[in-house]
């Protein structure tokens, strides 16, 4: 059984992910809106084409860290299949230790040049103006949480497992 403040961390994870889920569905609403406004009413919005590309980020930001926690990325996977389980254990915990340090590193690059964009007042150069920080922030909370569930993957070891393992309920 997992500790309570990893339980914990699975949970905001999840939710993140139904969130990001919940901004392709704000995608499909703003497209649905040009169509009808440009073609209906002749009156093309200014902001949909905007909103989508920030919805677009938005929702990889919130998602990758449920892949991270699910190991639902795409792997090549010819290594790992002819190792041990033992060695395929300690193959997959140091991809796991590498990839969370690649994350770990680019979540503070992000996380200074969303200060930067805070601090000088940044905003995006799209239809609709906004300060670029509030998209660069879910950038932000996307990193971090993924290099945090890399390095528990990496940190501590589960038991080997199926690939086919049932996502939490």
């Amino acid at each position: 059984m997992p500790h309570p403040i990893a339980r914990l961390h699975d949970r905001i994870t999840r939710f993140g992910f139904y969130l990001g889920g919940a901004t392709l569905c704000g995608i499909v609403l703003c497209f649905w809106v040009e169509v009808v406004a440009r073609y209906f009413f002749n009156a093309p919005t200014l902001w949909s084409s905007s909103l989508v590309a920030y919805f677009l980020c938005i929702a990889v930001s919130l998602s990758m860290p449920e892949l991270a926690r699910t190991n639902g990325h795409i792997a090549i996977t010819v290594l790992p299949e002819r190792l041990s389980p033992i060695m395929r254990q300690r193959y997959d915990r140091m991809i796991a230790l590498v990839a969370g340090s690649v994350c770990i590193v680019t979540a503070w690059i992000i996380v200074k040049e969303t200060l930067r964009q805070f601090d000088g007042g940044t905003t995006t150069a799209l239809g609709l103006d906004i300060p670029k920080y509030w998209v660069s922030s879910f950038i932000c909370y996307g990193f971090i949480n993924t290099s945090l569930h890399f390095l528990r993957h990496a940190l501590f070891a589960a038991p080997p497992h199926d690939s086919n393992e049932q996502q939490e309920a």
